[in-house]
């Protein structure tokens, strides 16, 4: 967990429309954060809770972009909350700051996060996706990152008693954790669809990105994967274009 002492960064996010307060070391903000909200698309309306927040990145982002929409992130680390209200204070994110807020709760525990009235349209999770194995001596990096077998139902379970009816969760997991993430999802949600992420186009995918809807009876769909790096190891033009949140994914 964090000190009194420890540094923090201020760093620019998504092409400079999201300014994000972190810790200097141990886990940061990525890449991850940034597929992920681009599942919310630009005219979404209501309410999205952010599960596991961090220091808010995904919950701003999709607030930057999706301006009808407020914003709750839910993290347990009252040390993070504490970065993403210190950002929230910043000018450069003045333009969302008042549709965002941060609620200090564990996302895996739904009677916790005291939301029941604030039901959500949207719910994203970015959860600790990590085999088991060695962990890190970093005890938030370790959070973040290291799963159970009981983690990811238990997130979803808590995406469902504050989605709507028609609700959509969003989820970044592991390319590789395919079947556990069509299972988990399959058993509380429909129309389930699924974006793989490949790091360049000879590479076997990284990522996944789903989205599913409760109360849906519509099939699974395997949408066109996004493919991030050109030969040259450059951007490709979709990914550095969802990365600077001028697009996103159709959902």
């Amino acid at each position: 967990m964090a000190t009194p002492k420890e540094e923090r960064t201020v760093d620019a996010f998504l092409g400079g429309l999201v300014t994000v307060v972190q810790p200097k070391k141990g886990h940061r903000a990525g890449l991850d954060a940034a597929l992920l909200q681009a599942l919310v698309p630009a005219n979404a309306t209501g309410r999205a809770i952010d599960l596991g927040a961090g220091v808010g990145t995904v919950g701003f982002c999709v607030a930057a972009r999706a301006k009808a929409l407020s914003v709750i992130g839910v993290e347990r680390d009252s040390d993070l909350v504490a970065c993403g209200l210190q950002a929230l204070a910043l000018p450069q994110n003045a333009s969302f700051a008042k549709r965002v807020a941060l609620n200090e709760a564990d996302a895996t525990d739904a009677a916790s996060l005291t939301l029941a009235d604030k039901k959500a349209d949207w719910v994203l999770m970015n959860p600790p996706f990590a085999p088991e194995g060695p962990a890190s001596p970093d005890t938030r990096r370790r959070a973040a990152h290291q799963s159970t077998p009981e983690l990811l139902p238990a997130w979803v379970s808590s995406a469902k008693e504050l989605l709507v009816p028609g609700g959509t969760i969003c989820l970044i997991h592991r390319a590789d954790a395919l079947a556990e993430v069509i299972a988990t999802l399959s058993a509380h949600f429909g129309g389930l669809r699924l974006w793989p992420v490949y790091p360049s186009e000879t590479t076997p995918a990284s990522r996944l990105l789903a989205t599913a809807r409760r109360g849906s009876r519509a099939p699974l769909t395997v949408m066109p994967g996004l493919v991030l790096h050109a030969a040259d190891g450059a951007w490709t033009s979709r990914a550095d274009a969802l990365l600077r949140g001028k697009a996103e994914l159709a959902v």
